[in-house]
């Protein structure tokens, strides 16, 4: 049965310390890939524009409006189909592991110790290219702040945070550092954010942190509204008007089928593995889903291929970059992905098991807020905790001949989660520990993770009172 909160706790807290105690595997030559303890142990790439609208706590780390991306606030659409066969698989899943809360403390903690190792040998078999670490997303004017830099730093040492996934290509279409690559001046995507990345990966690594730069790929309103020419060369365009296609918040794309925007992106990667990145996450690898999205036109196609396929093509392609300095590659997905089955319709062309041919970790963003009302509606307080988990067992199920781990993302802010606190954030830690998870991250749009230090001081305080007591 599923565990009440006090409860959990108390089984998180055995997990962690059994977890404390097993070894990680180093990824890259001599310098091992620095991790967070596993059993403190992340879904879709925007927050809602109520969560962006409000105002951090006094005493919070979070980063300026006016450095916030304003593109990230999209809310995200399930197509009808999807979500009938969301609610229509709708399983209770039951945590097999977890003693139930009437039994005896020293019992549950023995039975909770054993899984804990039980399940962090399960883990051991996904590549370990899948780096284990918990993490947090930092936007970029956050990266572009070191008195910033230094204070999320500091949280980090202090809450066994494993490592940052830093924007490094945004939601705009800016790049965080001055590009070499001739596209990237020709529209002028880089910036001066970052006068040298190389001096804030060495950064995090003097600090035993993970670094994972984030390249949203196909969402690119600078790119594709570049003009040559009088057109628009590089876009998705709107076949009634010639124009770029617009989503419905106005926002353009870069086309997905053109070989051109492929060696953008992977020239982008070289820069960032040049820098010294341990991990390159994906996001936005997909066709776009918000919109009149009949009306998307492709003027440069592969009709050769299907778009699971040509999603699969751009990943192959990234992963031959990646692969020269063994970097790792992450891939972004829909929270619901992990529950389609491969004769859906993928018209965002999001095929978990396409995907996990090519990256070494999937990263569903399993927000319970973006799944449909009635979803898990019977969980009550524990719906975040039945998803997380769930979607990250079926994600873990899928990791296919490359042994793809999976990461889910959590949601650290408060959006459409009546029960959102501390206690909501822990049960979607121990949610994807459970799930076989090599860890989780933090996604917060602003960067403000008040919330989410309360929840990780509560879980030390009771670690600590029960290491006293024992």
């Amino acid at each position: 049965m599923r565990p009440g909160i006090p409860f959990w706790l108390s089984l998180l807290c055995c997990a962690l310390i059994v977890s404390c105690a097993s070894q990680t595997a180093s990824t890259r030559g001599a310098r091992p890939v620095p991790v967070a303890v596993d059993s403190v142990a992340a879904a879709e790439d925007t927050v809602a524009a109520a969560e962006e609208g409000r105002r951090p706590a006094a005493d919070s780390l979070s980063v300026p409006d006016s450095l916030v991306p304003a593109t990230a606030v999209d809310t995200i659409a399930i197509d009808s189909t999807v979500a009938t066969a969301l609610v229509a698989a709708d399983t209770a899943i039951v945590a097999d592991s977890l003693a139930s809360p009437a039994a005896a403390d020293t019992v549950a903690l023995a039975a909770a110790a054993a899984d804990s190792a039980a399940r962090d040998s399960s883990r051991q078999s996904v590549n370990p290219l899948a780096l284990r670490y918990n993490g947090i997303y930092l936007n970029s004017g956050a990266i572009a702040r070191d008195e910033l830099m230094e204070k999320y730093i500091a949280r980090a040492k202090q809450y066994g945070i494993g490592g940052f996934v830093m924007d490094m290509k945004d939601d705009r279409g800016y790049l965080s550092w001055r590009s070499r690559h001739p596209l990237a001046k020709k529209i002028g995507s880089g910036t001066g954010r970052l006068s040298d990345p190389a001096a804030l990966v060495k950064l995090l690594h003097d600090n035993g942190l993970v670094a994972c730069a984030r390249v949203v790929v196909f969402k690119d309103p600078l790119l594709s509204e570049y003009i040559e020419n009088g057109a628009y060369p590089y876009a998705v365009l709107d076949s009634t008007t010639g124009f770029p296609w617009k989503q419905d918040n106005g926002e353009t794309w870069a086309n997905m089928m053109d070989e051109r925007v492929h060696e953008y992106i992977t020239g982008i990667v070289a820069e960032l593995v040049a820098f010294g990145f341990d991990q390159i996450q994906l996001d936005y690898i997909r066709f776009p889903s918000d919109g009149p999205t009949g009306r998307c036109y492709y003027p440069v196609a592969i009709d050769s291929l299907n778009k699971a396929e040509i999603i699969g093509l751009l990943l192959s392609k990234v992963r031959s970059v990646t692969d020269t300095a063994g970097v790792s590659l992450a891939a972004d997905v829909f929270g619901w992905v992990p529950w389609l089955s491969a004769e859906r319709s993928y018209w965002i062309g999001q095929d978990y098991d396409q995907i996990a041919r090519w990256a070494d970790v999937i990263c569903p963003m399993l927000y319970s807020s973006h799944f449909p009302d009635e979803f898990k509606q019977d969980s009550g307080h524990l719906r975040a905790y039945d998803i997380v988990i769930e979607g990250t067992r079926k994600a873990f199920a899928r990791k296919g001949a490359r042994n793809t781990g999976v990461q889910p993302y959590i949601q650290s802010f408060n959006y459409k989660s009546p029960y959102y606190g501390e206690d909501y954030l822990l049960g979607q830690m121990q949610a994807a520990l459970e799930g076989g998870g090599v860890g989780w991250l933090a996604w917060n749009a602003r960067s403000d993770y008040s919330m989410l230090w309360k929840a990780l001081e509560k879980f030390g305080t009771i670690l600590q009172r029960k290491l006293v007591n024992e």
